[in-house]
């Protein structure tokens, strides 16, 4: 029974140590943290500022996609525009030239 009791003890306390070493850092742990934690902050602080320059770039790109296709259809519509002058003119001329060959054959 006193064996028991003993090794109960002896298990008992191990244990206790052991869920207490668990939950506390050791002071190498706490002394590697306190002097890492400024790079670690600073490599989080890097990264969300990367973060946030990818999607300002990826919101300039859109914007400059958009502008460009706005531009594309500005340049479309003014070629179409002269096209249509120039259709308009060549039947004018076309038309005076009926005109004319009409004048002179009479």
């Amino acid at each position: 029974m006193k064996k028991l009791l003993a090794s109960l003890l002896v298990l008992s306390v191990v244990g206790g140590t052991s869920v207490l070493a668990a939950e506390q850092s050791t002071y190498t742990e706490r002394f590697i943290q306190k002097h890492t934690q400024k790079i670690v902050d600073k490599e989080k602080q890097l990264q969300q500022q990367q973060k946030a320059r990818e999607e300002a770039q990826a919101k300039r790109q859109k914007e400059l996609q958009k502008k460009q296709q706005e531009r594309q259809k500005a340049l479309e519509k003014q070629r179409k525009e002269r096209e249509k002058a120039r259709a308009a003119q060549q039947k004018k001329i076309e038309k005076k030239k009926e005109l004319w060959n009409q004048l002179i054959n009479d």
